[in-house]
């Protein structure tokens, strides 16, 4: 099919503190309102905001973030109106450190495709051809966003970026109520808002141990050990303003909680004889390092190996692949994409859960809606399967 090339849009762009302010005001009366962000993050952990974009039934605005320093009038906006947001997931991240608040009601047209079964990750560009039937032109993705004047070209695909969100999102709207996936839909979307909150929830570092995909060989006291100095690296990147494995890698972390594991004392000198740990890290951090561990922060919770990452025997790499099978076939029947419904690694967890423990653990990330549609197909299979959720 031959899609209708992209016509410049028409923009404002928007450095005046009033001006925001009174389009704010403006935007706070309609019904939703489509936001992009454009950010570079080459060498720091936080990205750093170089425009953002609004886009409306008048048109599309260009807000400069380098000149607009009151955010009080968009914190007011995101209170009171619907925002439209392609991939949330990063900026989400950088509202929320920029403003300090999230959407109260977002709507996320990428996890909404999913949900009419287009796709489980379409690109905006993606989302426009098939919705919209135009070809956007994506020359500027890795463009400064932090130079200033910014190019036309750079203009014309911010303002592509948001154009046709509040189209798409009337679409996906209709469509989701028409095949009753809206309150699902909606679960989502707050879980999305969610998540991004918990990112920078210090509690939620002393968990960040899990996502090393290796911790499972370690013994008890090195797997604690670990779940310390991964906290201590959430810690210091966000202080430091430094990429996670810029400070120190994931295998660094888990060769030193294993050689930790095996002395007497944790000390400085014990950090500096870690074998293979950096020598620069080490004469940096060691004396810092080990009087944190010394301190022993109080946990929420006692360290635990990760399900996702566990190895499977035969037996269960079977129950797995039946698990996989029946997510396909009840994503087919309520027409939703199959990793909107189940992703291996969440099915992972439940096969490991059910074997030691003969009920379900189910992910949090699988519980509501997911798991009112899976259960009563996996209790065919796995007995107890609607039994119990995970905290």
């Amino acid at each position: 099919m031959n899609h209708t090339s992209a016509i410049d849009a028409k923009f404002e762009y928007v450095s005046d503190q009033a001006r925001f302010a009174e389009l704010c005001r403006e935007w706070s009366k309609l019904p939703a309102v489509g936001l992009d962000t454009e950010f570079v993050r080459t060498r720091t952990f936080y990205a750093k905001v170089g425009l953002l974009q609004f886009g409306v039934g008048s048109g599309c605005y260009l807000v400069d973030p380098l000149t607009v320093s009151d955010w009080e009038p968009c914190r007011r906006l995101l209170a009171q109106t619907q925002i439209i947001i392609h991939a949330s997931g990063e900026d989400l991240g950088l509202l929320h450190r920029l403003l300090g608040v999230l959407p109260t009601d977002l709507f996320d047209t990428q996890l909404a495709a999913a949900f009419l079964g287009a796709g489980f990750s379409l690109s905006y560009r993606d989302l426009v051809k098939r919705y919209c039937d135009v070809e956007l032109h994506k020359s500027e993705t890795r463009s400064n966003w932090r130079q200033r004047p910014l190019s036309s070209s750079q203009m014309q695909y911010a303002a592509d970026d948001v154009r046709y969100l509040p189209k798409l999102r009337d679409k996906f709207e209709s469509d989701l109520r028409a095949k009753n996936a809206d309150a699902w839909f909606v679960e989502d979307c707050r879980r999305l808002l969610a998540g991004a909150e918990r990112d920078e929830n210090p509690e939620s570092w002393f968990f960040s141990y899990l996502q090393l995909n290796d911790n499972n060989s370690l013994n008890d006291r090195s797997l604690h050990l670990l779940q310390q100095l991964c906290y201590w690296r959430e810690r210091e990147i966000r202080s430091r303003d430094l990429p996670r494995n810029w400070l120190v890698e994931d295998r660094d972390l888990v060769a030193l909680a294993a050689h930790l594991g095996e002395c007497a004392v944790v000390s400085s000198n014990a950090i500096r004889s870690a074998p293979g740990l950096n020598p620069n890290f080490a004469d940096k951090f060691a004396d810092k390092l080990a009087d944190f561990l010394q301190q022993a922060p109080s946990l929420p919770a006692p360290p635990q190996r990760s399900l996702k990452f566990a190895p499977l025997d035969h037996t269960q790499r079977g129950l797995l692949k039946k698990c996989r099978e029946l997510v396909v076939a009840e994503a087919g029947r309520i027409a939703v994409s199959p990793e909107l419904l189940g992703r291996k690694k969440q099915l992972q967890r439940i096969v490991h859960s059910w074997s030691l423990t003969g009920n379900i653990d189910w992910p949090p990330e699988m519980q509501g809606w997911r798991q009112e549609v899976l259960a009563p197909v996996f209790a065919r299979l796995i007995p107890g399967a609607g039994v119990k959720a995970a905290g």
